[in-house]
């Protein structure tokens, strides 16, 4: 596809998905709907539920037995069908019209018998007009109905098999009720989409988890302080981006895939070597994002989880927006928006903190709390193979250290790739769509 292309599907993709009061209104009637459907289904449950038990029991005294009863009836149908086919020559009617006939006769025969649930009535009916018709005259009728009331009438038999197994599928409230379950899970993928836009994609498909949809198309981007760039336009493909950074866990569970020689040599070093030898991230930093990796090491992680390193320029659309904003949150700096200086913890905190100093496509600490990885060069080259240990690897974002002008959208520094573990330097992952 063309970067036209991509452009175009960018710009059509943002604009208003739902009005999400709308969504929420209808999301309840949905609600309401599935509940008073569930009421409905469980009442029709009860009341088959005893009309069953009622005509098992009625069943025992009855005579001829049902089995003989059914047998006689399906006789005097077989006799009075062939005689209106002869009569009436041309094309034989399908198997199915003959079940369907024979199975309203046996309706009857059950009304007289004394049941008048017509849920039993059907289901039953058919499951002996089915047992019936299409075998040989010369085969016993009762013998082949035997089977089919014990399933049905059976000491052993239990209502909810039969339910599921003979009666559901037939339920005008079955059916209902999962009509209304169906539309209620739409009314909440409706609401949800309303509310996280970012996590869906064009069309209406769901990104990747713990992912966010980035449009292609054209932003404005720099001019960058710390390692200058001017400014400038950039176009882009659309995009997914982490909305957080990688944590501790995550990392961790790629080591745990690792050989013992290639887990050593991506293990960041300052993590506690436990009593079976292994070196692990301390437990209440699970949530974390991972520090103390080089370019090599995320990159490795990156595609063990099928994904990628974003460019600079990905890393800034993602984090300033068709805005172009200097912050993620805005223009003017806010404090308390970011884990940086200001805050003066002198470490990292868990992803997904300060929520509200989210980017214009909601992804999360963009500003502060760890500097991350790009796969672009000083330069800004884009590569895929780190050209060597000492690179300079353009690093985004600042840190917990970092004074308000170094966090956010514009501010660039450089670290060398192969070499740098710094305990301020994670990353997250980019990935394109398929």
């Amino acid at each position: 596809m063309s970067i036209l292309a991509w452009c175009l599907i960018g710009c059509v993709s943002l604009p208003g998905l739902e009005d999400e009061a709308a969504a929420l209104e209808r999301y309840k009637q949905a609600a309401v709907a599935k509940e008073t459907a569930l009421a409905a289904l469980e009442n029709t449950y009860s009341r088959v539920e005893t009309a069953w038990n009622d005509w098992r029991t009625a069943e025992l005294s009855r005579t001829p037995p049902l089995a003989e009863a059914v047998s006689a009836r399906a006789a005097e149908f077989s006799q009075a069908w062939a005689a209106r086919q002869a009569e009436a020559g041309g094309k034989p009617p399908t198997k199915k019209a003959e079940i369907d006939a024979l199975a309203r006769e046996l309706r009857d025969l059950l009304t007289a018998r004394g049941l008048e649930d017509a849920d039993l009535q059907e289901a039953f009916a058919d499951a002996a007009a089915r047992a019936l018709v299409g075998r040989p005259e010369n085969e016993e009728r009762v013998a082949r109905l035997a089977p089919v009331v014990a399933s049905w009438l059976g000491p052993d038999q239990l209502f909810h098999v039969l339910w599921n197994d003979s009666i559901c599928v037939r339920s005008a409230e079955v059916r209902q009720w999962r009509e209304r379950y169906d539309d209620y899970i739409a009314a909440g993928v409706e609401l949800d989409r309303a509310r996280h836009p970012e996590s869906y994609l064009p069309g209406g498909a769901k990104t990747l988890p713990g992912m966010v949809f980035i449009p292609g198309g054209n932003y404005t981007v720099g001019p960058n302080s710390g390692f200058e760039r001017k400014k400038r336009k950039v176009t882009v493909r659309p995009f997914l981006m982490d909305q957080c950074e990688v944590t501790n866990a995550d990392y961790f569970t790629f080591l745990e895939s690792l050989g013992s020689e290639q887990r050593v040599a991506h293990t960041p070093r300052h993590w506690q070597i436990g009593t079976d030898g292994r070196a692990r991230p301390a437990a209440d930093r699970m949530d974390h994002p991972v520090v103390g990796v080089t370019w090599r090491d995320a990159d490795a992680y990156a595609k063990f989880v099928g994904k990628r390193l974003p460019s600079e320029e990905e890393w800034e659309v993602a984090c300033r927006g068709r805005e172009a904003r200097l912050y993620p949150w805005g223009d003017e700096y806010v404090e308390g928006r970011c884990n940086d200086a200001k805050q003066n913890l002198g470490t990292t905190v868990a992803v997904g903190s300060f929520e509200e100093g989210a980017s214009p496509f909601k992804v999360l600490n963009l500003a502060g709390n760890v500097e991350e990885w790009t796969s672009s060069l000083e330069e800004g080259e884009t590569f895929v193979e780190l050209p060597s240990n000492i690179a300079p690897v353009i690093v985004r974002g600042g840190h917990y250290l970092s004074p308000p002008e170094n966090v956010g959208g514009l501010f660039r520094w450089v670290a060398p790739g192969g070499s740098s573990r710094e305990l301020y330097l994670g990353f997250r992952c980019a990935a394109d769509l398929k």
